[in-house]
């Protein structure tokens, strides 16, 4: 075996354990099947998490949000609030957490950039005093990273500004609305449609029935418990497996395994074509997941590498039995 799933497994109850039952969350079939540690690790990532606690999240973010609320109302600024992480397309993978909240400037000026620097300032002198979080980190200029306490739950804040592109104006519809967020440490900007990525995003996996999102979990976790950090977001993971067919990402229940050849084959086009890498649109298929940027390469090589060791481990595992990832496995 290339991993230890007893420590990885570990790992995963850790991310579902809720401190007030004081008992992971996890789905019926990791206690009752007698799977290995290697399939129930694979099956189990693959899981949703109980959509209770999506709400709980939301709960705790909407607080943060009234709070900031009343702040902002205060000083006369004027803010919209929206949400987006992979909360929104249910691909979370901790019981509290994968939620960000997006406070959106109302105004246009030749210097958005000192507008998004003004909300992310006021955000931080309204809750940095508040006593209430364990953590409020804003050292990477892009966005502001809560801690609460009592569920343990990470949020991120993210100032930004509304843009009125072509297709909203055409439209009308918030979900065809851009918007720009900035890195005041590295200088950049980056504009797109995250309410039109959300959307298709939930529309693929109801054609691939749970397909696709189960795809994403699973690469999610095998990033999140990598020894070697993978920086990839849930957004460009997703938009690697949202450029698979429908066909191809299409879920059989009977058959858990089966799209792990898919997966490996969509990260391995990424990784040896160049071209398609740089020229990979995002859901809205209005901005290039990666671009010509360095570092994407050498983090997606990172995660096939992780993903190759998965299977190789469950092929491993599945011999013993005559059966491969293709093979009749239920959960």
């Amino acid at each position: 075996m290339n991993k230890d799933y007893s420590v990885l497994l570990e790992n995963l109850l850790g991310r579902r354990y809720d401190e007030a039952l004081r008992e992971s969350i996890v789905s019926d079939a990791f206690h009752e099947s007698e799977y290995s540690e290697v399939l129930k690790y694979a099956l189990e990532a693959m899981e949703e998490i109980d959509p209770s606690y999506a709400y709980k999240t939301y709960h705790i973010a909407k607080r943060i949000q009234e709070r900031l609320e009343k702040s902002f109302d205060a000083t006369g600024v004027g803010v919209d609030f929206r949400y987006q992480g992979p909360i929104q397309t249910e691909t979370h993978i901790v019981l509290y957490g994968g939620v960000e909240l997006i406070i959106l400037a109302r105004t246009l000026d030749k210097k958005p950039w000192i507008k998004v620097e003004n909300i992310a300032t006021h955000v931080m002198q309204t809750l940095s005093g508040a006593g209430v979080f364990t953590k409020v980190d804003y050292s990477t200029k892009e966005r502001i990273i809560l801690q609460s306490s009592k569920p343990s739950c990470e949020v991120k804040i993210l100032p930004a500004i509304w843009l009125d592109n072509p297709d909203f104006i055409s439209t009308k519809r918030e979900i065809d609305r851009g918007i720009c967020e900035y890195n005041l440490d590295k200088k950049t900007r980056r504009k797109y449609l995250p309410f039109l990525n959300i959307a298709r995003v939930n529309a693929k996996d109801q054609r691939c029935n749970g397909g696709l999102k189960k795809m994403i979990r699973l690469l999610s976790t095998l990033q999140r418990d990598a020894n070697d950090p993978i920086n990839l977001s849930n957004y460009e993971i997703s938009s690697v497996l949202y450029a698979i067919p429908d066909k191809q990402l299409k879920f059989n229940p009977e058959y858990s395994l089966s799209l792990l050849g898919v997966v490996g084959a969509q990260l391995n086009r990424v990784l040896a074509d160049r071209s398609y890498r740089e020229t990979l649109i995002s859901p809205s298929e209005k901005e290039r997941v990666f671009g010509t940027r360095p570092h994407a390469p050498l983090e997606l090589e990172k995660l096939k590498a992780e993903f190759d060791a998965l299977v190789s481990d469950l092929n491993e595992e599945l011999k013993q039995e005559k059966k491969t990832v293709y093979s009749d496995i239920t959960y």
